[in-house]
């Protein structure tokens, strides 16, 4: 299976929408920082693949995710989290609307808020974790650190967009590396 890298120096083909953003900070990592928006893949729209991405939290309470299928983005990140797939990067599993801590739906390796992590499988702060994301028609399914978290079949958002990561807010500054999509159908 052919992978193609899409962090590359100099970020070429990635754009930011929203405030915030991420920083390359050497050895082929780039790092999020400020409120909260999303940093696009604007060289290539992608319809059923599989994506490999490396990351790591440095902080309790950071929060950012993986973004599948989003549509192109002007400078808001909303249209990509109403549109879009997000795979949740939060140890916490903290729901926005009720404060509370735990919540499947937005935990770490979850389809957030369309399909629930099965378990807490992230390996703590400062340690590298992967995500396998593979997206094939109406289905999700995340790996993570080589055990299945979630998945979702059946969903009724977007067959083809844009890959993304965000930055969620002021203080949160997640790490990520070694992203590589295949086979990257463009269309």
């Amino acid at each position: 299976m052919e992978k193609r890298s899409l962090l590359l120096p100099g970020l070429p083909g990635w754009r930011m929408a929203g405030p915030g953003g991420f920083r390359w900070i050497g050895d082929g990592m780039v790092e999020s920082w400020g409120g909260s928006g999303l940093f696009w893949y604007a060289a290539g729209r992608f319809d059923d693949f599989t994506l490999w991405a490396q990351w790591r939290t440095t902080r309790p309470e950071d929060n950012s995710g993986v973004f599948l299928r989003a549509p192109a983005l002007d400078d808001s990140p909303k249209p990509a989290i109403a549109g879009g797939y997000e795979i949740q990067i939060d140890d916490r599993g903290l729901n926005p609307r009720t404060g509370r801590t735990g919540d499947a739906l937005h935990l770490t390796g979850a389809i957030y808020e369309l399909a629930p992590a099965r378990a807490l499988l992230s390996r703590g702060l400062g340690e590298w974790n992967e995500f396998e994301i593979m997206a094939q028609g109406s289905s999700v399914t995340v790996r993570l650190n080589g055990q299945e978290v979630s998945r979702l079949t059946g969903g009724s958002r977007r067959r083809s967009g844009y890959i993304g990561l965000q930055n969620h807010h002021e203080g949160s500054a997640v790490q990520f590396r070694n992203i590589y999509i295949s086979p990257a159908q463009r269309t």
